[in-house]
């Protein structure tokens, strides 16, 4: 009943996605999509209308499809409405230790091309066997490696590994051993615990390692056997048993067959024997004939519609001894067709290939149209359809958007973000190629010396392109760009354009999350890179399938005159401490002809202009800089400089290049960068000041690259009012122009990475030659942002050195006065985490590197509605395999026990996931800013695991998905200001931080607060402060905590009587422990609003005050619309604070009309007490 109700919830969901989609593209409306619907604005969202089709069709063709279960992960329910019939049974397989068989996630351990994934097998005498069903390898040989954890006292008998074959699963015959009286492997100095779980405290052992090749007798095999026979073996850890050459021979994700098989049934009439698969047709339909084509058919079921996948209605039962393939009259009305399958046949499962409903209605996707292209550019961003190869039914395309998105837009796959629907969505079905077309015509004649290209700015993994059936060329990696001559292939009328998408060649196995484990993270798929490696699955994303393959980024047509201008690079030579700017223009230029050019280049930075003659050689492409020593104009110039956030204004000056009428345009700030210590201590400085970067990591922008200028521009503009500094491309998943866009906006610089995860969490790449010119391209592409600050080799490891050697040359010559780093967590900077709750607030003032640190967080839990959003209503509590599936688990990284543990130590435990919830943001406020405010020792830079989420997560963001800021972002924002002042615990000091803020003289108090709220001590103390300071400037006084368990710390800065910071500590006499709060009285808290609009901006002010005798704790704004929904997203001045009595507060808020619905907004407060 659970796993149903979670369908339903999943189905009603896209229900509302779907009319949604209708609805917002009505002309005039002025809305977005809703909250978490990606990309919002109607007009950034490229995806078809859907519309109702009264014709008579096979209803259930590309509609979402939801089952009770399914066999693996290739073989979903959404493989039943993909239009491909298949009479065989399609290939799995069962992988078994000792006769018992693996969960799914533990599948592939062995096999699935990451040396660090394992299977454990215990005792003296152990096997692990595989049984392909429908496949057979081809082997001659079994790439064996593993460690052996053993007992050297009874050690003394040798080894023995040898491979079985069987053809049924009973007899047994050997093909292959390798056996001696020695020990096997090479013994280490390592030693792991007796017990292989770690669950008891038992002996150290030695461990042997085993990297071994064993000669087989050469065949195709569907069912393997390894037996291991070593005495005194405690158990071994397999790492990989290889029977072909790579991953890819044995997982039966790469042996697509279309059809939903079932789990199996253990025995007849077990309770697993009841399954079901339904089909969402969009809307109500005339139900008229089912036709199911069965490969394994149930002795027993119905067929049964519903209007809301709540309560069934039977159309018919299926009749006793029918066909596989069978067409059934029927007449009825409803928007889901289900079938409830009750009784198994022998096979003990049922396999369905292809379910049909023929009738009228149900929702559709708009056919594609013709493309006109007038002028000098058109975006082809509409018109596009879409195809799996080896299929022939084409489906509307959305581009720019992954094929997966395609399908997601079409209704065909349910939402992939909502509970666990990633694994309704089939892995095999999008390990494939996929082709991408669409038609133009030339609505005007091309001059003689007009040239016309197709450009295409990301294509994932590689792409091979055609216009009018012939090959113009090809990408290779999906961060690097394309731009293909056509002149000469266009024809009179319709052109087409044919793109074939090529899928990556190590796609690696899903790893699905559970209430324990996230799983290891990345894998295989760092062969590919450059690709979306995190696509793979880490501990704050899932896998997804397909791997986000796709024409991801922008694709248009454009014309010139056969030179191309583009990538625009400004630097900057400042006369410090003066800031007199000298100016070193630069831009890229390409002969696209078979002749000598020269022709007249012009440039512009604001109302600079300048010019000069260039010549290029037949198919030339160079760098054309204007150097001041030969132009004047741009030496020693009184310009607006570009600052980083919180260091002066970003400003951003209209500038460009054009050449015989081909123009680009970019936007450019005035910057000088420097750099020091890089291998040693890293310090950034800009326009002579030294930077601070307070920031975090950006994993990935969204799982589905859905992300448009308006999400990048809410993301980076959050990042600015929590006082953020820097953000963290990590391993460079990030290829957006909007991205960088809103980092100069914003004035928030960009740490760089390239496509280079931690060696643990991947292979190198295989294809270096296609890396580097990936990287060549964007650092041409991202060179022209002032917000680039440095640039990364590797997440937490070094490079290959050829790579390295590389990518310092490469950064160096295309991006002059850039910095380079090869690792981003040694050498110069720190990293490594810790990513989990510490046990002590001192814990990280203790350990400060004295270093740029790259990466440590703490989970953090959004609000209850937000997890209401992800969370399937019966998986909000108790804590379990929902929140472990949106990360939140009780190992690994996240460490959520730890999470709990602070919990139960402040309040107790939670009775319920409201107050669970709620209780977290204590946790989610306290911990962040310790991380913060423990940085400013030094003062060299702290960006947190992470600040940005790319899909409901319950674990590291400082917002969430759907854009509602969390406790952790308001307590950031308070830490990072540029004027600061904190509490050090490690001390005892009360200290003040000048980031940027100034000189100044200030007024410094400490109040001493009981529970009541009374002042019962306080401090004051007048002090001077300059730019990049840090100072002790009292100490805090002792608490009685024989009298009073918890009291407050409130501490303020003032100039002119004016709050320059304040911040409040809640202290208890034993650490953390806020148990005496469950005292306090409930009280309320009186507020007024006033809120105004101006054009697409809404402004609101709150003033909240605490009429009461009880100190209101953790007071919560939430803005809503008179809907009763949430209005995101959404800028507080401050939130999550605490009101003591008699104290009143303003709080401003602004939201843009766009995301209001049309509502009219409404605030609701709720808090600890209140």
């Amino acid at each position: 009943m659970k796993t149903r109700n979670h369908h339903i919830l999943t189905i009603i969901a896209i229900a509302v996605i779907l009319f949604t989609s209708i609805q917002s593209t009505i002309a005039g409306n002025p809305y977005t999509r809703g909250i978490g619907k990606y990309p919002g604005k109607v007009e950034e969202y490229k995806g078809p209308q859907l519309f109702r089709d009264s014709s008579y069709h096979n209803l259930a063709l590309m509609h979402t499809a939801m089952a009770s279960g399914s066999e693996s992960y290739d073989l979903t329910a959404q493989l039943v409405t993909d239009g491909i019939k298949t009479t065989d049974m399609p290939s799995s397989i069962d992988v078994s230790i000792n006769d018992s068989l693996l969960s799914l996630r533990d599948q592939a351990k062995t096999f699935d091309g990451n040396i660090h994934s394992y299977n454990t097998l215990t005792g003296e005498k152990t096997l692990i066997q595989y049984d392909w069903r429908n496949m057979s390898v081809h082997t001659d040989k079994l790439k064996f490696n593993a460690i052996a954890i053993y007992h050297p006292e009874k050690a003394t008998k040798g080894f023995a590994i040898r491979v079985l074959a069987s053809d049924d699963g009973k007899q047994w015959r050997q093909i292959g051993k390798v056996s001696s009286a020695s020990l096997p492997g090479t013994a280490t100095e390592q030693k792991l615990s007796s017990d292989p779980n770690k669950f008891e405290a038992k002996l150290l052992l030695p461990l042997r390692e085993v990297d071994m090749t064993i000669p087989l007798v050469q065949g195709h095999y569907r069912l393997l056997r390894v037996e291991l026979e070593m005495q005194g073996c405690a158990y071994w850890r397999i790492f990989e048993n290889l029977f072909t050459d790579d991953e890819t021979g044995m997982i039966p994700s790469y042996q697509f067959g279309s059809a939903w098989v079932s789990p199996r049934v253990a025995r007849f009439g077990d309770k697993a024997e009841t399954q079901w698969i339904y089909v969402d047709l969009g809307d109500k339909a005339e139900v008229q004939k089912i036709v199911l084509h069965w490969l394994q058919r149930p002795q027993e079921g119905k067929v049964q519609v519903s209007d809301d996948a709540k309560n069934w209605t039977d159309l018919l039962n299926l009749p006793a001894k029918g066909s596989l393939n069978e067409v059934l009259d029927c007449r009825g009305r409803g928007r889901y067709v289900r079938l409830l399958m009750t009784r198994v046949n022998q096979s003990r499962q049922y396999a369905l290939s292809e379910l049909e409903v023929w009738g009228r209605n149900g929702l559709t996707a708009q056919k594609a149209q013709v493309t006109k292209f007038t002028g000098n550019r058109v975006e082809l961003d509409r018109n596009w359809e879409l195809c799996r190869k080896g299929s022939d039914h084409w489906i509307s395309a959305t581009v720019p958007g992954t094929v997966l998105a395609s399908y997601l837009n079409i209704g065909a796959v349910p939402d992939n973000t909502y509970s666990n629907n990633m694994r309704q969505i089939s892995e095999s079905y999008f390990n494939s190629n996929f082709y991408y077309r669409t038609r133009f015509t030339l609505g005007r004649k091309l001059d003689k010396q007009e040239h016309i290209y197709i450009n295409l700015n990301g294509i994932n993994w590689r792409s091979i392109v055609k216009i009018n059936g012939k090959t113009v060329g090809r990408t290779d990696g999906a961060f690097i760009r394309g731009r293909f001559d056509i002149t000469k292939m266009l024809a009179k009328g319709e052109n087409e354009i044919f793109i074939e998408v090529v899928k990556n060649e190590h796609i690696g196995p899903v790893k699905e999350k559970n209430e324990f484990s996230t799983d290891l993270n990345g894998g295989v798929l760092g062969k590919d890179n450059p690709s979306f490696h995190a696509s793979i699955g880490w501990d704050w994303i899932t896998s997804t399938p397909g791997r986000d393959m796709g024409i991801w980024n922008h694709v248009f047509l454009s014309t010139d005159k056969g030179i191309h201008v583009s990538d625009p690079l400004l630097t900057t030579t400042l006369q410090l401490p003066d800031t007199l700017a000298t100016l070193q223009p630069t831009v890229n230029l390409k002969n696209e002809t078979g002749k000598k050019i020269t022709r007249e280049l012009t440039g512009w930075v604001g109302d600079i202009y300048f010019k000069k003659t260039v010549t290029l050689a037949p198919y030339e492409q160079k760098d054309a800089s204007f150097l001041p020593q030969e132009t004047p104009v741009l030496c020693n110039r009184t310009m607006r400089l570009w600052w980083p956030n919180g260091y002066g204004e970003p400003y951003l000056y209209d500038a460009g290049f054009a050449i015989d009428g081909d123009t680009v345009r970019y936007k450019a700030g005035i910057r000088q960068m420097e750099y020091r210590d890089l291998d040693t201590d890293v310090k950034l400085y800009i326009n002579g000041k030294r930077f601070v970067p307070l920031g975090g990591n950006w994993g990935f922008s969204e799982i589905n690259l859905n992300y448009r200028k308006r999400e990048y521009d809410v993301a980076l503009k959050y990042h600015r009012d929590m006082n953020m500094t820097m953000v963290r491309n990590w391993v460079g998943q990030i290829g957006d122009k909007e991205f960088f866009e809103a980092c100069d906006r914003y004035g928030i610089m960009v740490w760089q990475d390239f496509w280079l995860a931690n060696p643990w969490d991947g292979p190198n790449p295989t294809h270096e030659d296609m890396f580097m010119a990936n990287a060549d391209d964007v650092i041409r592409k991202i060179r022209q942002h002032p917000s680039i600050a440095i640039y990364c080799g590797r997440n937490e490891g070094f490079p290959p050195q050829t790579l390295d050697a590389l990518l310092a040359k490469s950064t160096k010559a295309l991006h002059p006065q850039s910095g380079y780093i090869p690792s981003s967590a040694d050498k110069g900077v720190s990293g490594h985490g810790p990513y989990r709750i510490m046990p002590s607030d001192t814990w990280y003032y203790n350990r400060q590197s004295g270093k740029l640190h790259s990466e440590r967080g703490i989970p953090n839990v959004p609000s209850f509605e937000s997890m209401s959003r992800m969370l399937a209503p019966e998986d909000m509590w108790p804590i379990g395999k929902g929140w472990g599936q949106h990360d939140f688990t009780m190992k690994g990284a996240p460490d959520a026990v730890t999470f709990l543990e602070r919990m139960d130590t402040m309040f107790g435990k939670a009775s319920n996931a409201r107050q669970f919830i709620e209780w977290s943001q204590w946790i989610n406020y306290d911990s962040h800013r310790s991380m913060y405010e423990s940085e400013h020792k030094y003062r060299k830079g702290l960006l947190i695991w992470m600040t940005h989420p790319c899909w409901p997560s319950a674990i590291w963001q400082t917002y969430d998905y759907y854009f509602e800021p969390t406790s952790a972002y308001f307590s950031i924002k308070k830490a990072c200001e540029p004027i600061h002042i904190q509490f050090n615990p490690l001390t005892k000091d009360i200290e003040l931080v000048n980031i940027a803020g100034g000189k100044h003289t200030l007024s410094a108090t400490a109040e001493y607060l009981d529970i009541s709220g009374k002042v019962f001590a306080k401090d004051e103390i007048e002090v001077n402060t300059n730019d990049d300071e840090t100072q002790q400037i009292m100490k805090v006084r002792p608490v009685a905590s024989d009298s009073i368990d918890v009291w407050f710390l409130r501490l303020r800065l003032l100039e002119s009587n004016k709050v320059v910071s304040e911040n409040t500590y809640v202290e208890s006499k034993q650490e953390n422990n806020f148990k005496a709060l469950h005292t306090m009285s409930h009280t309320s808290v009186d507020y007024t609003s006033d809120f105004s609009k101006n054009g697409n901006e809404w402004m609101g002010k709150i003033v909240i005050t605490n009429n009461s005798s009880v100190p209101a704790l953790m007071v919560r704004l939430n803005l809503k619309g008179n809907d009763g929904e949430q209005i995101l997203p959404v800028i507080y001045s401050d939130n999550y604070f605490h009101l003591m009595p008699s104290e009143s507060k303003t709080i401003t808020i602004k939201w843009n009309n766009e995301d209001s619905r049309g509502c009219k907004p409404v605030m609701e407060v709720s808090g600890f007490n209140l």
